[in-house]
C-alpha cells in the first residue's frame, strides 16, 4: 500500500488533478515471470489535469513516467496510463 500512496502524493503533488484514480493491479500478474509476492508492481492510473492541454498522448504519458521515475528504480514492473484534459474526460 506505500507505493499507491506515493503514487497518489506524486498526481496530487504534479498534476493538480480534477480527478485521479490508482489502481494496483500487481496480483492479476500472479505466475508471471518476475512476479514478487506483497511487492506493488504493477498499476492502472486514470489523471484528468489541465496540464495535459496542448500535449499529445505521448508527451503525456512521457511526463508521468518521468514522474515516476524513482518508483520504476524499485520494483515497478508496469504501469497502464490514461490522461485526460477536463474536456477530454466529459466525453469520455
Amino acid at each position: 500500500m506505500k507505493r499507491k500512496i506515493n503514487i497518489e502524493n506524486l498526481i496530487l503533488k504534479n498534476y493538480e488533478p480534477e480527478f485521479f484514480s490508482v489502481l494496483d493491479v500487481s496480483e492479476q500478474h500472479r505466475g508471471h515471470q518476475n512476479f514478487k509476492e506483497d511487492v506493488e508492481s504493477h498499476f492502472e492510473i486514470i489523471i484528468v489535469s489541465e496540464k495535459f492541454n496542448n500535449l499529445n498522448r505521448i508527451e503525456r504519458h512521457r511526463m508521468v513516467n518521468q514522474t515516476l521515475k524513482k518508483e520504476f528504480l524499485s520494483d515497478l514492473h508496469s504501469v497502464i496510463i490514461k490522461t485526460y484534459t477536463s474536456e477530454e474526460y466529459k466525453n469520455t
